[in-house]
């Protein structure tokens, strides 16, 4: 057999040892090597290299015998049948230390745990005792037994292991010609997938046509067909390719997905994996081809052609087959002779459920310089540095927060359960202790304080999961596209054309501009600390939406009442934000941006510029959400 070094013998009996396909070499990511094209791996298939084959190690010596005197022959045969009946075979190794015969046997006797061990201990004082002998030979014939179900498992070394204990015991059995024959094999196996293995943490899963991982596990599954640890080998290569293309498929990246599709395809035809990979990277098209399809139908139906004109091209590429792309052209010709909505008009969408949407309110196009300048007093360095923006398409945002009633009806239309109610508890405020803290059983149902809210309350206690989920049941019942607004958005809406550090001029807000942190008291007499000082709204907590003015784009419930959730991802500062008035998303980013001030919010929170994220499966007593729809 091919020598190799120590270390790979090693490894390789450690993962043999295991039997386990779970403790084989992880898949790497896959590197240029593996991003080959796909005829590549067809074309390494066929080739036939000499198998690779490991040392074994070295036979391990037979243990020292503990000599049993004649007096104890009859339990020592009971205990060794015992043992043999148990599989017991040979398993331990009593070391003498060079004690006489009987005080060795008095001293390893209750160590005695094998057959072997016994039967030696017999022939040691008899050595033509021939139930001892026959007992040998049947412990040679257990081994060879144990060693044909190592390597039925791939445990190549536990096998060689009983062969060896065979050679010294009764090398003539009659099944040892085809032993050893099915060890020469499974070693030549186990080399295969150890070069395998290696290859594939290398990155060279298909490529170099002759020296790659998916061609190491072929050729050991030629020697060896069905063996688990080559089948696993070559899932784990598939693997790779079918995860990086449905990767691509969720980034509507598709050219690509299926170029590596076609790769995977060369590692394993037609494998079950393959086929679901191809049926999801299918259904992720379709779905995008609805979502698609539904942003042009709104664009369309809100008189922007541009727009729908510019989501066809992810239309096409989603399904460019699709009978959808003909129809949708022909639409859009047809849409450019007409639009429908006006600045500051206020709208609604139908329900198929029966109602109708939150009272929508259009935003004029125009610019905005977002953040604040540095001189501002109460300044943080995550509201810069500023940036122009220009709104060149209008947008509808919702006039007032979402209610509790308008949320409820989502929840019971759609069976939906809200994070609050999943984990079991809000933050509420605490009249007794003046302070907002955790209690259980709080959800959408209960205002600021834990009470029972009223139906046209603010909802409270939601996440940004649950703001997101109903602006997806709102698209999906009106066909009309609803989102979270962008933080860009949310901070236009509010500033309403003032440039100044508040919503309004100066530092005093007027009366009756909002609900804010003033001198109202709490139900108790408590006072807060940080407050504009001589103003009183009439409110501790939230007020019923629409109880102030609204601001000049028609808006009510911008200045104060609670902070609302937006659609981007947390960052520290304005640098590398997109140039326009998207939201800023990053994939998996787990905090998002909480703009606006609350009833709660000290004096700096309530600037226009102010901003603050939340884990976006937490909720409060002091943030709600309202929703934007796209024209």
């Amino acid at each position: 057999m091919r020598k190799t070094t120590c270390c790979v013998v090693l490894t390789l009996a450690i993962a043999m040892a295991t039997g386990c396909r779970e403790h084989a070499t992880p898949a790497p990511a896959p590197t240029a090597a593996a991003s080959a094209p796909a005829h590549a791996a067809s074309q390494a298939a066929p080739v036939v290299q000499q198998p690779v084959a490991l040392r074994k190690p070295p036979a391990e010596p037979m243990p020292d015998v503990v000599v049993v005197p004649r007096k104890k022959f009859a339990e020592a045969l009971r205990q060794a049948r015992q043992a043999l009946a148990d599989g017991r075979f040979d398993e331990r190794n009593v070391p003498t230390d060079g004690a006489s015969s009987e005080d060795a046997f008095a001293a390893a006797n209750a160590d005695l745990r094998d057959a072997l061990a016994w039967y030696r201990g017999v022939l040691a004082t008899d050595p033509g005792n021939a139930a001892a002998t026959q007992g040998v030979r049947d412990v040679a014939t257990g081994l060879v037994a144990r060693a044909q179900a190592a390597l039925a498992r791939e445990d190549v070394v536990a096998a060689q292991r009983d062969a060896d204990r065979i050679d010294l015991l009764h090398a003539d059995l009659p099944d040892m010609p085809s032993l050893r024959a099915a060890l020469e094999k499974g070693w030549h196996v186990a080399g295969l997938v150890e070069r395998g293995q290696r290859l594939e943490s290398s990155g060279a899963l298909i490529a170099p046509r002759a020296a790659n991982a998916a061609a190491a596990y072929r050729q050991a599954l030629a020697l060896a067909p069905g063996s688990k640890r080559a089948e696993a080998g070559l899932a784990r290569v598939e693997g790779v390719f079918l995860a990086k293309a449905l990767a691509e498929a969720n980034a509507a990246r598709y050219t690509q997905s299926e170029s590596l599709l076609a790769q995977a395809a060369g590692v394993r035809a037609d494998s079950p994996d393959l086929r679901d990979a191809r049926a999801e990277i299918q259904a992720i098209r379709q779905r995008h081809a609805t979502l698609v399809k539904a942003q042009i139908d709104a664009a369309l139906k809100a008189g922007d052609p541009d727009h729908a004109e510019a989501l066809l091209a992810q239309l096409v590429r989603a399904t460019p087959r699709s009978p959808m792309v003909r129809d949708v052209r022909q639409a859009i010709a047809n849409a450019r002779l007409y639009g429908i909505y006006m600045p500051a008009q206020v709208f609604s969408d139908a329900l198929a459920s029966s109602g109708r949407s939150p009272d929508m309110v259009v935003l004029p196009v125009g610019n905005l310089r977002m953040g604040s300048p540095e001189g501002e007093a109460g300044r943080e360095a995550g509201e810069g540095p500023q940036r122009a923006i220009a709104f060149r398409h209008g947008f509808a945002m919702a006039r007032t927060e979402i209610t509790v009633e308008q949320f409820g009806r989502f929840v019971r239309a759609a069976h939906y359960r809200t994070d609050a109610e999943r984990m079991g508890h809000s933050m509420v405020y605490d009249e007794a202790k003046g302070k907002l803290e955790a209690r259980d059983g709080v959800t959408w149902r209960e205002d600021h304080a834990g009470k029972p809210a009223l139906p046209q309350q603010p909802v409270l206690h939601v996440s940004w999961n649950d703001a997101q989920a109903y602006a997806i049941w709102l698209s999906k019942e009106t066909a009309h596209l609803y989102r979270l607004p962008s933080e860009a958005e949310f901070e236009y809406a509010l500033r309403a054309g003032s440039t100044t550090a508040y919503p309004w001029a100066g530092n005093r807000p007027p009366k009756g501009i909002g609900n804010l942190a003033g001198g109202d008291p709490s139900p108790s007499g408590r006072h807060w600390g940080d407050a504009f000082a001589g103003y009183d709204d009439g409110y501790w907590g939230p007020a019923p939406v629409g109880s102030f003015r609204s601001n000049a784009f028609g808006l009510l419930d911008m200045v104060g009442n609670v902070a609302e959730w937006t659609q981007d991802c947390w960052h520290d500062s304005y640098r590398r934000a997109p140039s326009d008035a998207s939201a800023w998303v990053n994939p998996g980013c787990t905090k998002r941006v909480v703009r606006g001030a609350s009833w709660a919010s000290s004096p700096v929170q309530a600037r226009s510029a102010y901003r603050t994220s939340l884990d976006a499966e937490s909720g409060n007593s002091r943030v709600g959400f309202r929703v934007v729809r796209e024209l």
